[in-house]
Parts: C-alpha cells; sequence; structure tokens
C-alpha cells in the first residue's frame, strides 16, 4: 500500500502533481464513455455530478498554473493510460473496474478530505481559502450518491457470468496496483510530513476508498 502521502501546507506543486495524474484517468474515463456508448457504462454514471474531469482541470489551474497541461507524464502515468486504450480496444466491459473503484474511491476519500480540510484548514478567513472543486459535490448527498452507484454496479454485476465477475475482481487488482505506481511516479515525496498537514492526498484517500469498496462489493 501507499506510505503515508500527506501534502504540507505550502506544498502545492505535489499536491498539484499528483492531480495531475489523476486527471489523466479520469478524463479518460469519461471520454470513453462518450465513444464506447455501452449501456453499462453508461448506467454505472448515474448522476452528471459525478463528472470530474473539468473539476480537475479548474484544480491544475489553480495549483499548476495555466501551462498545466505541457506537464510532462511519467512513465507510469503513460504505461497506465496504454493499458485502458488496451482495455477500451480489447475488452471495453472492464473499463467499468476503474469507473466503480476509482469514482467510488473520490466520493469516499472526498468525506475523509472534507473532514480533514475542517480539523487542520488554514487559520485565515474561509473566504481565503481555496475549495478544491474535484472533491466538492456541491449539495448532493453523498450517501446517497454511493448507495446509488454501488446499487448500478451490483445490476450490472447480476448479468455477468461467473468467468466476467472472476476477471472483473481480477481487473480490481490491478487497478490497486496501476494507483500506486502513478502515486509513487509524483515528485517531491520526500518532502512530505507525517504530523500537523493542511491537506491529506487525495490519491491514498482514492485508495482506501476503492480497498474499502472492493471489499465490501467481493
Amino acid at each position: 500500500m501507499i506510505h503515508c502521502f500527506v501534502i504540507p501546507l505550502r506544498d502545492e506543486a505535489v499536491w498539484g502533481g499528483g492531480l495531475f495524474v489523476f486527471y489523466h484517468i479520469f478524463a479518460f474515463l469519461e471520454d470513453a464513455k462518450d465513444r464506447l456508448n455501452m449501456p453499462d457504462y453508461n448506467k454505472l454514471f448515474v448522476k452528471k455530478i459525478l463528472y470530474r474531469k473539468k473539476a480537475f482541470e479548474e484544480d491544475l489551474s489553480h495549483y499548476l498554473g495555466a501551462n498545466w497541461q505541457s506537464t510532462p507524464k511519467s512513465e507510469a502515468l503513460e504505461n497506465y493510460i496504454e493499458h485502458l486504450h488496451n482495455l477500451e480496444t480489447e475488452q471495453p466491459g472492464l473499463l467499468l473496474a476503474y469507473v466503480y473503484h476509482l469514482y467510488l474511491g473520490l466520493l469516499s476519500g472526498g468525506q475523509i478530505l472534507a473532514k480533514k480540510r475542517k480539523m487542520f484548514g488554514e487559520k485565515n478567513t474561509l473566504q481565503n481559502m481555496y475549495v478544491d472543486k474535484v472533491t466538492d459535490f456541491g449539495d448532493v448527498e453523498i450517501g446517497e450518491l454511493k448507495k446509488d452507484f454501488r446499487n448500478a454496479m451490483n445490476e450490472i454485476a447480476e448479468h455477468m457470468t461467473k468467468d466476467e465477475q472472476d476477471v472483473f475482481i481480477e481487473e480490481s487488482n490491478q487497478v490497486f496496483l496501476m494507483n500506486n505506481l502513478i502515486v509513487n511516479s509524483v515528485g517531491g515525496q520526500n518532502k512530505v510530513l507525517c504530523n500537523m498537514f493542511y491537506k491529506a492526498s487525495i490519491f491514498l484517500l482514492v485508495v482506501i476508498g476503492v480497498v474499502y469498496a472492493y471489499k465490501m462489493h467481493k
């Protein structure tokens, strides 16, 4: 599993670098929905609020600047994207494993992040604090959204054969491995602090969330 990966108050570059690697995964999955137009894939995006691509882009512009798109991709990230492309071509149904675990993990991790922000947030006024868009789901009831999301996945799984379910679980393990690799590719981890901090890394939270989701689903 990922080591203690938390972002110190002023280390916005590391935070932005982490957002950058996961942006490409979430963006791929959302763009693939339109390319594939698969009933099961469409079904899993139970509400439009799940779309996070634009939210990532807003956060990246804030943390990395207007030229964030010129940031080079790590080899681990390139390999991850290539793997997703191969799945889309050869076994598109397995992309559902990435949608399920990453988005459910983000929903679960987002709640934890919100609590951490209140506990360890800046002491200045709230109006001076930037609100991370990628973990902000507005007035949507997260618990209900997660419930609808899980129910959609359960309905999809009910129509899978035993072999298809086994392959899905195997690919789910791959999700965790590949997430770990791209997190470890983010520069600056040697500078992170494990005591008082302002933000918990979204990526640790994502992994916590998806591991929990995977165990519950299994």
